[in-house]
């Protein structure tokens, strides 16, 4: 079994995206990295590309700091037994990363009330669960959880309405927890980063988005924020945990711009439309 002194990290979502650049630079910090995912094809390719060499993935292995585990998140007695595998090949669990969800473009008007449970549950839900079902753990080893959220967890914006009601739905049950949590010494922080950049950038909502500018099918729904490396995201989040922040919010500079807003909300909904309005949105 591995050492006791090298802290051990689950990563939902950790497959693919900005989940897999996280788990790939917990590893390179010299964190034990568990990730999770649904599709096992995904996570057999995930963790070829996370050790090429098969060294640290190798069941058995003292130096073994690499493992995956097909799961439902939505499914709480899945869950249960997937922080029990972490449990049984590592024996501890340090930090719980909530990096799983789904995004979406449209309008509230148009929201259709099964799809807005879906990315509730994709969302917020699944965090939720998972985070029950590993305090127990987490409070053994004074651990902490950090959820990824999205500047949608802070704001609205145009066009990502069901988005934006889901993350807002997970910044204030990452807010409770840290209050509820913090007598037993389990830490919880919630990382808001702003539009992240993606190979399929420009395309990936076009089924979702008839009628809106085409903008909106790029990250961020078109806004005007520069993309963000996930590379960048990923070394925010390293960085929240070894100093335990409670809130990062990417782009730094946009944490003024949200203290703006909620100070005025007049001034805020004019920054809003200003800085979340796609370039070739006619009402703008």
């Amino acid at each position: 079994m591995v050492s006791d002194r090298l802290p051990v990290v689950l990563v939902t979502g950790g497959s693919a995206g900005l989940g897999f650049v996280i788990a790939r630079k917990l590893l390179k910090a010299e964190y034990c990295v568990v990730i999770v995912g649904r599709d096992s094809e995904r996570l057999n390719d995930a963790m070829s590309r996370l050790d090429p060499e098969g060294t640290l993935c190798h069941s058995g292995s003292v130096k073994r700091r690499l493992a995956c585990f097909s799961c439902d998140l939505t499914d709480a007695a899945a869950v249960e037994r997937l922080i029990a595998d972490t449990l049984e090949t590592f024996e501890r669990l340090d930090v719980l990363v909530n990096c799983v969800g789904a995004s979406d473009r449209g309008l509230i008007e148009a929201l259709e009330i099964d799809r807005a449970e879906f990315l509730f549950r994709q969302n917020v839900i699944t965090a939720l669960l998972c985070s029950q079902k590993a305090l127990d753990a987490l409070e053994a080893t004074g651990g902490m959880i950090v959820n990824i959220g999205s500047l949608a967890s802070k704001v609205g914006a145009r066009y990502i309405g069901a988005y934006s009601m889901a993350k807002h739905a997970l910044a204030g049950m990452t807010q409770q927890l840290r209050l509820e949590l913090k007598p037993r010494g389990v830490h919880v922080c919630l990382v808001s980063p702003g539009p992240i950049r993606r190979e399929d950038e420009g395309n990936r909502y076009q089924k979702s988005i008839d009628g809106l500018p085409a903008q909106a099918a790029k990250p961020g729904g078109g806004t005007r924020v520069k993309g963000l490396p996930p590379e960048r995201v990923a070394d925010a989040v390293l960085d929240a945990i070894k100093h335990r922040k409670p809130d990062v919010v990417l782009p730094r500079y946009l944490r003024l711009l949200i203290m703006l807003g909620h100070a005025s909300p007049r001034l805020g909904d004019w920054l809003l439309l200003k800085f979340t309005s796609p370039k070739d949105d006619p009402s703008d």
